[in-house]
């Protein structure tokens, strides 16, 4: 099912408004109750995400397994379902105004564990580029990243469970994963960054490993 559709599955369950789904997302604009979701797949198989009292939804795949953020209206219930082929975890939050919240769900054999990070944006600089690095991966509880080629550190000593951002110059690099200060055999190429964009990078666990990944933090329309 497409984006737009899934959209208006979210606007009967939330409350959406017009307006809030044209409001860019580095300024709250006009109406101050709009808040924002998105939904990650960090398990290895394709990952279903579901509305409340709806069969209309959106898969993530592993090669792509970010949504784009949904504006939803601050305060207001959000429900719905993350179903992969044999398990199915409820999902149900509220994201305060202003907010954006990142819904991951993390690979288990027994049951699809859920974390909720949460950003209330500040930083938005037209030259320059907002970079994230959510860790969620226990086996790294304090992840860090290092610019290839480069004696630069992009992050370091992310615990497990929580997120760091900064801004940077626009610029094309690769990144290799850190561990507790340790050099990890973990790299990705992050491509072009463009300036007055946001990204996040996100460290998932893989088997007895780690793998990253990289989305834009769009805001779907």
């Amino acid at each position: 099912m497409n984006t737009r559709y899934f959209l208006a599955i979210f606007t009967a369950c939330t409350g959406l408004t017009a307006q809030a789904v044209e409001m860019p997302l580095y300024d709250t604009g006009p109406s101050q109750d709009a808040a924002f979701v998105r939904f990650v797949n960090a398990s290895s198989g394709a990952m279903e995400v579901k509305a409340a009292g709806s069969q209309s939804g959106t898969t993530l795949q592993p090669g792509q397994p970010a949504s784009s953020f949904y504006p939803v209206r601050g305060n207001a219930n959000v429900k719905g379902f993350f179903k992969n082929a044999s398990l199915q975890s409820d999902i149900a939050l509220k994201v305060k105004p202003g907010e954006f919240a990142t819904v991951v769900a993390m690979p288990g054999s027994a049951a699809i564990q859920q974390t909720v990070l949460r950003e209330s944006p500040d930083d938005f600089n037209a030259l320059k580029v907002s970079l994230a690095l959510y860790n969620l991966d226990a086996q790294c509880a304090a992840a860090g990243l290092n610019v290839l080629g480069r004696n630069a550190t992009l992050f370091e000593n992310v615990a497990n469970g929580t997120l760091h951002r900064r801004v940077m110059n626009p610029v094309s690099l690769s990144v290799q994963l850190l561990c507790k200060g340790q050099v990890r055999p973990v790299t990705l190429a992050l491509g072009n960054l463009q300036a007055g964009q946001r990204y996040s990078i996100f460290v998932i666990p893989e088997g007895l490993g780690s793998k990253l990944l990289i989305a834009s933090d769009a805001v779907s329309r």
